[in-house]
């Protein structure tokens, strides 16, 4: 029997693992969008393309939205992710029609899969945004 406390004590810590949910391995990297709803999207490799950035012990998420600077939180569970209110700067840009759709996209995601290195963003089963670790 005082084997149980040790036995009990290992599983509590590891499931309450961070190391141990979906976003895990997402942490020190810049995911870049190369895909939105089916359509590549040219990368310029300069700053103002779009991205993000996942901070996995807090839920929270940071990047680019082709022009202004984006952050929020998330929800992850297994398979299903929810990005919460997306908080903008808002630098007039000339490209803001693809901030707007790529904005109003993600607000929209509900799942996600990893397919190789790439992360892809879903809406039900549709695949709405891939991203590339870069």
């Amino acid at each position: 029997m005082k084997y149980v406390p040790v036995i009990l004590s290992a599983f509590v810590l590891f499931s309450c693992s961070p190391k141990m949910s979906a976003d895990a391995s997402w942490g020190n990297q810049h995911f870049f969008v190369v895909e939105m709803k089916g359509v590549p999207v040219q990368q310029s490799g300069g700053r103002r393309d779009a991205f993000l950035a996942f901070r996995v012990a807090e839920k929270k998420f940071s990047g680019n939205a082709g022009c202004n600077q984006i952050n929020g939180n998330y929800t992850i569970d297994k398979s299903s992710i929810h990005f919460g209110e997306v908080l903008s700067t808002k630098m007039s840009c000339e490209d803001i029609e693809f901030e707007n759709v790529f904005l109003s996209t993600l607000s929209g995601i509900d799942h996600f899969e990893m397919r190789g290195s790439d992360l892809l963003l879903k809406h039900r089963k549709d695949v709405m945004l891939v991203l590339r670790p870069r």
